[in-house]
């Protein structure tokens, strides 16, 4: 198969996905409460009423640096051995401003929480526990940890020295899937820290329900993952293996979330039902090689046809070795980022979805 007819195939593909599904923006400067009811899922509403008084032992931010999506091919490509893939490298940040912006997080967090009335223990109040040394023990080190999970590579930090716990999202909540429904699954986390996480979460947890009653306080537990670049796969019946990307960051729904465990021991949790992505931050680059160049800009927004992509491959011996099976198409993007204008607007868009968990605790509904 020709470059020329490569390309034309993949140039048809790309019309045909303009109906591909993306993550909704979220506007920080407008109506919260709207957006809220929009974005923002709250799973046992009835214990948040209850709550003024908090204390946050657990404070992490996952940017996931490398994100990737890889294509099930059935029928013909899984015929022919070809596999693809797309994925997209942040690239323009370090793992300092990551830290700096966890830290701000963790302050507007804050911030929001006392806007609204409720009363946030103090980190030094905390520390000065005996239950705290415990709890700290069973954190996870050294931070930031790398997750090379299945949804992409990604870094976890901690604000104001609070111990690193990572658990499966799905354990802290367990709720009924109904039948012929996919189950929620935790990507940002590889298989061995979800299998070893429960056994640490327990521990956490036991700890954790003592400094509740001792402080009379709920636990607060926060988690926030942010994407460096959108990557959203279009899994409609017809989409053919269909990815739209994007030079936008984005917060995850389901984990990113407030958890709460009352002083009772009963659990709450307020997290994103929808995507939140931030808008532009920066330019995406098709850094996709053939062995000798770095191919075209994709501009702020691109659309990968991964099967026509695999199949023009496969069958043109590019990249591959000849012969059924064992080829994989890779389509390589890098969102390029200016430091400063990726923290505003990562600061921006952190502060309305305090702003919405917040208005969900206030008013969760049923």
């Amino acid at each position: 198969m020709s470059l020329s007819v490569k390309r034309a195939a993949l140039t048809t593909a790309c019309f045909l996905m303009v109906g591909s599904v993306i993550a909704a923006d979220l506007n920080p400067a407008g109506d919260i409460k709207a957006q809220a009811e929009k974005f923002v899922k709250v799973d046992n509403p009835e214990y948040l009423s209850a709550i003024k008084r908090v204390v946050i032992t657990n404070y992490m931010v996952d940017f996931v640096s490398e994100l990737k999506y890889t294509k099930s091919l059935s029928g013909l490509e899984a015929m022919i051995g070809a596999d693809s893939d797309v994925s997209i490298k942040l690239v323009g940040s370090n793992n300092e401003q990551y830290q700096s912006i966890t830290d701000k997080f963790y302050q507007q967090t804050v911030e929001q929480l006392k806007a609204q009335g409720i009363d946030v223990v103090t980190t030094e109040e905390l520390k000065a526990l005996p239950e705290f040394a415990e709890l700290a023990a069973n954190g996870i080190t050294p931070v930031p940890s790398e997750q090379d999970a299945a949804a992409g590579k990604g870094l976890f930090f901690t604000a104001q020295g609070l111990p690193l716990q990572l658990s499966d999202e799905t354990q802290f909540i367990p709720t009924f899937t109904p039948p012929f429904t996919k189950p929620k699954k935790d990507d940002f986390l590889t298989f061995g820290t979800r299998f070893s996480g429960g056994f640490s979460a327990g521990q956490a947890q036991y700890i954790e329900e003592q400094i509740a009653k001792k402080l009379d306080a709920s636990i607060l537990k926060v988690r926030l993952t942010v994407l460096g670049g959108q990557l959203t796969p279009d899994t409609s019946f017809w989409s053919g293996g269909k990815v739209s990307t994007r030079a936008a960051a984005s917060f995850v729904d389901f984990v990113s979330r407030y958890a709460f465990i009352t002083p009772d021991g009963n659990k709450a949790r307020v997290a994103l039902k929808e995507i939140a992505e931030t808008g532009d931050i920066g330019e995406l680059v098709n850094t996709t090689s053939d062995g000798t160049k770095t191919v075209d800009t994709a501009k702020n927004v691109a659309l990968v046809a991964l099967n026509v992509v695999s199949i023009a491959a496969r069958l043109g011996g590019a990249g591959g070795v000849g012969g059924i099976g064992g080829f994989s198409a890779t389509t390589e993007y890098e969102c390029r980022v200016q430091p400063e204008s990726f923290e505003k607007a990562l600061l921006g868009h952190q502060f309305a979805v305090a702003q919405m968990f917040g208005e969900k605790m206030r008013n969760p509904g049923q």
